[in-house]
């Protein structure tokens, strides 16, 4: 696959050079990546209307939601390569690991493998996993489509549904209808680590329509190192062994849009092709493997919206997306010779999963517009979720009965990954209505006032019970919120936020059986809800600064998370009260344009579901308490300088983490505060050919993130990693 990536860039690089001089002519053009939010100054971008908060247009300062406007431009200069790159740079969020996976926690929550309560939006369609319900925002989601990006902090149910609970990314894609022409960009990078990325985008708009063309592709050996895990295999001398971590992934994806022109404006078709490898880091039971695995995933997505311009006071917008999600897993739980569950087995245990899942999601919404600017949001949506059984599922151990080794070590057929669903479909019905008041209370005050109504319904199979008979179940959860926004003057803001946000348990969490890899408890997991109240002030201080800030209130009700008291079980863990603040300041002067943010989170208190863990009332734990994000560039002439820096604070452990003596010598009580450095330079050789150098962790830094439970490792941030490219841009 990185050869074949390789090929298409460097064919595509080659066929772009006959074009230089026409693209050269153009250069006043605007680009198929959006130059109209390339060289925006700081008043301008403030002026940028978003559309994530409400669904309708609004500055950031009058939207009632705290939300950030990332630019391309951002993107670039600082170098981020992920949607994990851009969050973790924003206050609220911080970096986090589980298994072999870089997790988002959001506001003092540990967010582990299986969710991260992030809703991903594309152009306004929900994009999330259909099996896990996460939102994909490692390198497997590529930004060079992305026009821009909104970022919501906190719950977005009352627009959205289920998973909006922590926070809403939207994507909005490039355009062809930007330029008037052909436009394209072809970008290589190569660096240290095994670090390879290309990403090409072509564009062309035509009379009746435009169509972009994009592919990335990803590959890195990781940062692989010598590691405890929680095998408990011993050295000849009886000390714990370790043994080096698995990093190695890779990915690709495409991405096709057709946009419709005069009698066709407002229709859009999207086709997304997102494949991806990876490697299980410490183990997926916590055992470093002993041989080879394979872990390959994908899925396909077509998405079709119609919005067409409206010439009176109703506009509508409907909306279907299709998609279909594959796992073709071969997995190496435990090595030779391992006891678990009082079980010995020989020949360890190996598991073999290639299964699919496909689901339909539908929106019809319409938008009425009132005098003085209100206007009034009704939709109804649904999603269809299926699954009819896997392809292959075996294994070397009877995973549907005693988990017995089979004789021989033979590998036999196993009954399905999600056998409680099979051939049965699971529906997600949602019904919402908003109304914002714009100037009808004149020009200062505003309010926002929505509610939502989710119910998700199932038949399922009955594996406990003889027969197999079928029993139904449903969640249902009402979302309302309220946003009322008192501007003070033009630059100045006072936000009162306050919701209640509804996360239905995902397929995974529900029906996994007969499996190693993941374990439900369908009779017994409940929804999570997260209640959040906020007060902040958004402040244009002059054409060059502006500052935010934030508190917030949240009881976050039933976290789901695998447990370890039943071997990955879905359970619900616990109940989390946080409060906190958040600041940032954005800047730009001239040549010089910059961010620092800080956020503090304290736990009120909590309820513990999962009798593996112990309380912590009064303290964040898993997760930094305290986070500093700071970035700077420098413009000049042809050269830019980039500099980004985070510190993350001291993370705290649950004494449930510290029971095993031999372990708790090989963790301290804290992890101790790390700081670390990116910086990108970059030379502009003409105008269509930039060439740049990209360095992570400049200083080599140490830093830990927290394994959760009682372990004897915890996970280690990348090490220092040097990055060259070159991008080469047609207008």
């Amino acid at each position: 696959m990185q050869f074949l990536a390789t090929s298409l860039v460097l064919l595509l690089l080659l066929a772009s050079t006959s074009l230089v001089a026409q693209a050269q002519s153009n250069a006043k053009k605007d680009s198929v990546v959006s130059d109209n939010l390339e060289r925006l100054s700081l008043e301008d971008l403030m002026n940028v209307e978003i559309i994530s908060a409400t669904k309708i247009a609004q500055r950031p300062i009058e939207a009632p939601s705290i939300v950030s406007l990332i630019t391309p431009q951002q993107i670039r200069e600082y170098g981020w390569i992920s949607l994990n790159d851009v969050l973790y740079a924003q206050p609220g969020f911080s970096p986090s690991q589980d298994f072999d996976r870089r997790t988002v926690s959001a506001r003092g929550m540990y967010e582990g493998w299986n969710n991260n309560h992030l809703l991903m939006l594309i152009d306004g369609i929900p994009f999330n996993d259909n099996l896990y319900g996460t939102a994909f925002t490692s390198e497997i989601t590529p930004l060079f489509l992305a026009k821009s990006l909104e970022i919501i902090r906190g719950p977005g149910s009352a627009l959205y549904g289920s998973n909006a609970t922590n926070g809403v990314i939207g994507i909005n894609t490039i355009s062809a209808n930007d330029t008037a022409s052909f436009s394209g960009e072809a970008q290589a990078r190569v660096g240290t680590l095994g670090t390879q990325v290309y990403d090409v985008v072509v564009g062309s708009s035509q009379e009746m329509f435009s169509a972009v063309l994009g592919y990335n592709a990803f590959a890195t050996s990781g940062y692989e190192y010598l590691s405890y895990d929680g095998s408990l295999r011993r050295t000849p001398q009886g000390a714990l062994r370790q043994f080096t971590t698995n990093d190695a992934r890779n990915s690709s994806y495409l991405f096709a849009k057709i946009e419709g022109k005069k009698a066709l404006e407002g229709l859009s078709l999207q086709f997304h092709d997102q494949r991806w490898q990876f490697e299980t880091g410490h183990g997926w039971l916590w055992n470093i493997p002993d041989v080879g695995e394979s872990m390959q995933e994908a899925r396909r997505i077509l998405a079709l919206s119609y919005k067409p311009k409206s010439t009176g006071d109703l506009s509508i917008e409907a909306a279907l997306r299709y998609q279909n999600r594959t796992i073709d897993w071969n997995i190496r739980f435990f090595p030779d010779s391992t006891s678990f569950g009082g079980i010995l087995y020989p020949r360890g245990v190996s598991e073999s999963i290639a299964t699919n899942a496909d689901d339909l999601f539908a929106r019809f919404q319409l938008i009425y517009k009132l005098p003085e600017q209100a206007n009034i949001i009704a939709a109804a949506e649904g999603t269809v979720f299926w699954y009819d059984g896997d392809k292959n599922h075996t294994s070397n151990i009877n995973l549907a009965g005693d988990f017995l080794p089979f004789a021989g070590n033979a590998l036999r057929t196993i009954p399905s990954f999600l056998q409680w669903i099979e051939g049965n479909p699971m529906l997600n019905l949602g019904v919402f209505a908003q109304f914002s008041s714009g100037k009808l209370f004149g020009d200062k005050l505003s309010a926002t006032l929505g509610v939502r109504y989710d119910n998700q319904s199932f038949q399922f199979n009955a594996l406990d019970k003889t027969g197999l008979p079928k029993e139904s179940l449903s969640f249902s959860a009402l979302s309302p919120r309220l946003g009322v926004v008192f501007l003070a003057d033009r630059d100045f803001s006072v936000k009162f936020l306050a919701g209640r946000a509804f996360r239905a348990p995902a397929p995974t969490e529900l029906f996994g059986a007969n499996t190693f890899a993941l374990a439900s408890n369908i009779r017994n997991l409940k929804p999570e809800f997260i209640t959040t109240v906020e007060l902040g002030t958004d402040w244009i201080i002059n054409k060059t600064i502006n500052w935010r800030l934030n508190g917030f209130y949240t009881n976050f009700e039933n976290q789901i998370a695998y447990s370890v008291a039943n071997a990955n079980l879905s359970t619900n863990v616990y109940t989390l009260v946080t409060a906190g603040i958040e600041t940032e300041i954005n800047m730009s002067f001239d040549r010089f344009s910059g961010f620092v943010n800080y956020s503090f989170a304290a736990r009120l208190g909590e309820t513990i579901l999962d009798n593996t863990i112990q309380a912590s009332n009064n303290q964040v734990t898993w997760v930094p308490a305290h986070t500093l994000n700071l970035g700077a560039t420098y413009r000049a002439e042809r050269f830019t300088a980039a500099l980004t820096a985070h510190l993350q604070g001291e993370t705290l452990r649950r004494q449930s983490d510290r029971t095993t003596p031999e372990f708790t010598r090989l963790r301290p009580n804290s992890l101790p505060a790390w700081f670390t450095v990116d910086a990108r330079l970059a030379y502009q050789i003409t105008e269509t050919l930039e060439l740049s150098l990209l360095g992570n962790n400049l200083l080599d830094t140490q830093g830990m993130m927290m394994k959760n439970f009682d372990y004897p490792f915890d996970y280690r941030i990348g090490g220092r990693r040097i990055i060259a490219s070159m991008r080469l841009q047609l207008r």
